[in-house]
């Protein structure tokens, strides 16, 4: 045999011992790093502090046969009170310094929370909470919360709509960068407290990315009943703060007040005393609102609607509407007369 057959060889050989220095250097290099860090026994105990409160948050719905998460799960429970209100207040930024280019972020305006069906019929008295979390501090902004003793009662099926709960909420504008998170806690109250009856229980996130429109509807099926959330989708918001004072008129306001958005027919209750009955006013003349805080897209307009009935047997009904423009800082007021009253009505 020729001695050239053999020339190939080495060459075979050169690369099998490179491949062997390679891996030796490779598993050198891996000796060196340090070991990965020892857990500590405050890092193991967080751990199953969360892992806990992720399993008692992951809850069995009846109705829909199956179980899933009730509340945010995601968060780090030893540094998060689940329960903790936003102690974020409205109008934080009235008289700040605005900077020039400065982007506004967008928001949620809370429409309606309504009652679509009941599968233990009616009347039934409802409460509980309705809550929003956002990307400002993942706490709770409330939007219904009403406790045992004072239950909103619902006597029928009102509508094919279903009858809406009265929303007290939110205390402040909703900062909306992409998610938000709503969680439902609803009861039926019975005649001892131990027999009442969980009535809708669920997390309903809501990703931006799948907003296409500006009214947006979520259903939830759950325990007892059929829920709808209807809020609307604000585009670069401005958060608007409302009072409203009595000028002159009755120490009681007998009527119904709301308020919208130019590009939402939907009205948000604010005060309606065929609920709640006519409050009387303070020393200050202040109305008492059952919410104040709106939020406004910068290039729309907010308008209030006014109803007030007159005191006298054939009950007549006035009609006013006033809309003001959505300021970047400071406040705006104006007078408005509707039936007996003259009212100011300020938005901050």
């Amino acid at each position: 045999m020729a001695d050239d057959d053999f020339d190939g060889l080495p060459m075979y050989v050169e690369e099998d011992q490179e491949e062997n220095e390679a891996e030796k250097q490779k598993r050198r290099q891996q000796s060196r790093k340090p070991p990965p860090p020892r857990v500590t026994p405050e890092e193991l105990a967080r751990r199953e502090f969360n892992e806990a409160m992720g399993r008692k948050l992951f809850e069995y719905d009846p109705k829909l046969g199956g179980s899933y998460y009730t509340r945010v799960w995601f968060l780090d429970f030893t540094k998060v009170d689940i329960d903790e209100e936003t102690q974020y207040c409205p109008m934080r930024y009235t008289d700040s310094l605005i900077r020039e280019g400065h982007e506004l972020t967008d928001s949620l305006n809370m429409l309606f929370v309504k009652i679509i069906s009941s599968d233990v019929g009616y009347p039934i008295d409802v409460y509980g909470t309705v809550i929003i979390r956002d990307s400002l501090d993942m706490k709770c902004n409330y939007i219904f919360r009403h406790d045992r003793d004072n239950c909103q009662h619902i006597s029928s099926h009102v509508c094919a709509r279903g009858e809406s709960l009265i929303l007290t909420g939110p205390s402040r504008g909703v900062v909306f960068l992409g998610n938000a998170f709503f969680e439902i806690d609803l009861k039926i109250r019975e005649g001892r407290e131990c027999d009442d009856k969980q009535f809708n229980k669920a997390l309903i996130d809501v990703v931006g990315s799948r907003i296409s429109s500006v009214v947006q509807r979520e259903t939830v099926d759950s325990w007892r009943s059929e829920v709808e959330l209807i809020f609307a989708y604000v585009e670069k918001a401005l958060e608007g703060t409302i009072e409203i004072k009595i000028l002159s008129g009755p120490e009681s306001f007998c009527g119904k007040i709301t308020a919208r958005t130019t590009d939402v027919s939907s009205h948000m209750l604010l005060y309606d005393s065929d609920v709640h009955g006519a409050i009387t006013v303070g020393d200050d003349r202040v109305i008492q609102l059952l919410r104040r805080v709106v939020s406004v897209s910068e290039d729309k307009m907010l308008e209030f609607n006014i109803w007030t009935t007159s005191s006298d047997q054939n009950a007549n009904t006035t009609h006013r509407q006033i809309e003001f423009t959505p300021l970047m800082k400071g406040s705006e007021r104006d007078a408005i007369t509707c039936g007996l009253y003259n009212l100011q009505i300020k938005v901050v």
